[in-house]
């Protein structure tokens, strides 16, 4: 008798561990994201007092190299080459922190949530983070004309956009192609008339080659791979309707620039550098957002103008593109409280 309670005691503890290990790895935001510490210690923050900064990013495909993470724009230069750590040690951030996710909806949460300070990503979720009330400052623009490749598959695809009457269309909910494909649909007269599926990138392959979906909306790396696949390619943004093209926005919770009034100019001032810096080694910097995004060269370059990473923070085109972005989304009563940019924008 003895034993049988010792086993079933044994039995639910076991359970209980089980199930409260299945609701960490299905809390949505936390633990969704990989984090990765770069050069620096508990030790090291001891001693030097030193802050950390929480920085957050999307990264559907690529990896992690010796620490560092799968960012391959401006700001993934200016940590690869050690120029962002630098210049924050300056000013006692010590530590850098970084957490990726598969789409801007899982980096809105953890923002909310207090667990990441900085987040690059698409110009859609960050719109409606704000408009729903989450206390964030835009302070700056990642790049801008972010593309978008609208593939078919290729058993019972479509030629022309009229074609996906009545049919099915995918993207990542919430991302800067989702806005692409809405704001499509909307001018082509079809948003009632096409059924939307929610699929990150990852998982398009597969039901395209199923004939699952008739399109699929990809993003940037993603959309040049699959037609390099041999999915035939409907529309491409940039090329169609530049309009509706995405922008990659840099956003910090006002807590963490309240908490470090000097992080601001020092972001800026490295980022600027940064661009710079991989314009005037640009065979080089392809090189490293090949490595980091793990994609062909050619899809790279195909995907990442340099003419898009500005070296200002708030080029004009880009200030456009966002507007419109946001007038679309408030107009389609996905914001639900509108707001001026400008009061979100905070500048060096």
């Amino acid at each position: 008798m003895k034993n049988i309670i010792e086993k079933k005691y044994l039995f639910f503890v076991v359970l209980l561990f089980t199930l409260l290990l299945t609701a960490c790895n299905s809390n949505g935001a936390a633990t969704s994201a990989e984090t990765k510490k770069v050069n620096s210690t508990e030790s090291n923050k001891e001693v030097n007092g030193g802050k950390t900064l929480r920085l957050g990013y999307i990264n559907s495909t690529g990896s992690s190299s010796e620490g560092k993470p799968a960012i391959s724009g401006a700001e993934g230069w200016a940590i690869e080459k050690g120029f962002l750590e630098d210049e924050l040690k300056k000013i006692g951030i010590t530590e850098i922190e970084y957490y990726s996710f598969p789409n801007g909806p899982n980096l809105n949460e953890a923002m909310a949530s207090g667990e990441i300070d900085l987040g690059i990503f698409g110009d859609t979720p960050a719109l409606l983070a704000r408009g729903a009330g989450q206390k964030t400052r835009l302070i700056g623009l990642a790049n801008i004309y972010q593309d978008i490749w609208l593939v078919t598959n290729k058993k019972n695809g479509i030629s022309k956009l009229e074609d996906l009457k009545g049919k099915t269309v995918a993207t990542s909910n919430g991302s800067y192609m989702f806005r692409y494909i809405q704001g499509l649909l909307k001018e082509e007269g079809l948003l009632d008339e096409v059924k939307f599926v929610s699929l990150f990138p990852p998982e398009a392959l597969a039901s395209l080659e199923r004939g699952d979906i008739q399109a699929y909306a990809f993003p940037t790396y993603m959309g040049p791979k699959h037609v390099k696949l041999g999915f035939p390619l409907v529309l491409q943004a940039s090329k169609t309707t530049p309009e509706l093209t995405g922008t990659s926005v840099i956003v910090a919770t006002e807590k963490y620039l309240d908490e470090n009034p000097k992080f601001l100019s020092v972001w800026d001032a490295t980022r600027t550098n940064a661009v710079k810096d991989l314009k005037e080694h640009a065979e080089e910097y392809f090189q490293y957002a090949a490595v980091v995004s793990q994609q062909d060269l050619d899809v790279v370059k195909e995907s990442i103008p340099l003419d898009n990473i500005r070296e200002e923070s708030f080029p004009d085109e880009g200030i456009k593109l966002l507007e419109g972005t946001k007038e679309f989304l408030v107009e389609q009563k996905l914001i639900k409280k509108d707001f001026d940019l400008d009061e979100w924008i905070i500048r060096e």
